[in-house]
């Protein structure tokens, strides 16, 4: 008997994409499906249009409640799901017609508790970090979990850690009571999601196949000006570290890690220079004055190795570490208007 397969979908104000995300999901080749629209609140149209969708495809299951977010959404859609597998879909992205399928096929194969695929980003492949294999034992944390962390110095190796373009047993969640914590306390859940899932696993499958079209969204949460947005980061930066103890992970993790928060760090500099119109050049520079002034960011930018940055990164952490805050403003004034923050 096939086995059944299970999408969640959270849904939150997505009415202008929302239609191609469900058609991709009922044009899957694999059809023993089932597909969990489940509305968190939503304020425009995205309601009414997840109710068109089940009308029309029986294995469409529509669900509304008020707003929690991303992350406790995904936990309503796994408390309800019935399939033997389950995978995650953010509904301002879409998959592929075999993406359900191509993960399948392994997973059943191999007994994977779960299948990492693959994703485009503005229709162009990412690359992989490691090899097409399957994974077992104590290398789910050496390679998967490691790299999972970031970069490691100037290599481009880092490891997805999003829930989406997985297939996961359904089983991995209801036996080890698993589930997603609420972005709202730890702002990237998927990261903090990641370090509690993997560690469970006996086997992961890396598929290089990509499968998922991941779509930058402007609205969404990563690209939305938050006031305490650095407190958010740094809070999840020191629950990584201590999680990296727990699990005993190679020393590089830790230095993964700093350099993936690192560049977070500047991406909460770049939107404030990026809001500074909107909430004023003298708020900007005062915000900018307190992420610099921080200790923990100090501490931070202090031990991270110079030798891993190029020289416009050395600067721009210089200005950083020595609080030259109207120059560290200028800095992300032209790299904003160079590149779209992202």
């Amino acid at each position: 008997m096939e086995q059944k397969v299970s999408i969640v979908v959270p849904v939150y104000n997505v009415e202008k994409y929302l239609k191609r995300c469900v058609d991709s999901l009922i044009e899957q080749s694999y059809s023993n499906l089932e597909i969990l629209l489940i509305d968190d609140g939503s304020k425009d149209s995205s309601l009414s249009i997840c109710k068109e969708y089940e009308l029309k495809d029986s294995r469409i299951r529509v669900f509304h409640k008020e707003n929690e977010g991303l992350g406790l959404t995904r936990n309503y859609g796994i408390e309800r799901a019935t399939g033997e597998y389950i995978t995650f879909v953010d509904s301002d992205d879409y998959l592929t017609s075999d993406a359900i399928a191509a993960m399948l096929e392994p997973a059943t194969a191999t007994d994977a508790d779960v299948v990492i695929a693959n994703m485009f980003y503005k229709d162009e492949e990412m690359k992989v970090a490691v090899a097409e294999h399957l994974y077992t034992g104590a290398d789910i944390k050496r390679v998967i979990i490691n790299r999972m962390m970031g970069n490691y110095a100037k290599k481009e190796d880092a490891f997805s850690y999003t829930a989406t373009a997985k297939l996961f047993k359904k089983k991995l969640f209801t036996e080890n009571n698993l589930n997603f914590p609420s972005e709202r306390k730890l702002i990237w859940e998927d990261l903090a999601f990641s370090v509690e899932a993997y560690p469970l696993c006996e086997k992961v499958y890396v598929l290089h196949k990509p499968i998922y079209y991941y779509c930058f969204n402007e609205g969404s949460l990563t690209h939305t000006y938050k006031a305490n947005k650095l407190e958010l980061v740094m809070e999840l930066y020191h629950y990584m570290g201590k999680k990296i103890q727990e699990l005993k992970l190679p020393v590089e993790a830790q230095y993964r890690l700093n350099t993936n928060f690192i560049g977070h760090i500047r991406t909460c500099i770049k939107l404030e220079v990026f809001y500074a119109d909107k909430n004023g050049f003298g708020t900007a520079i005062q915000n900018i004055r307190k992420i610099c002034s921080r200790k923990d960011v100090q501490t931070l930018i202090g031990n991270y190795p110079k030798a891993s940055f190029n020289r416009l990164q050395y600067i721009y952490n210089f200005a950083m570490e020595h609080r030259w805050i109207y120059t560290v403003y200028f800095l992300t004034w032209l790299q904003n208007k160079k590149k779209r923050i992202e």
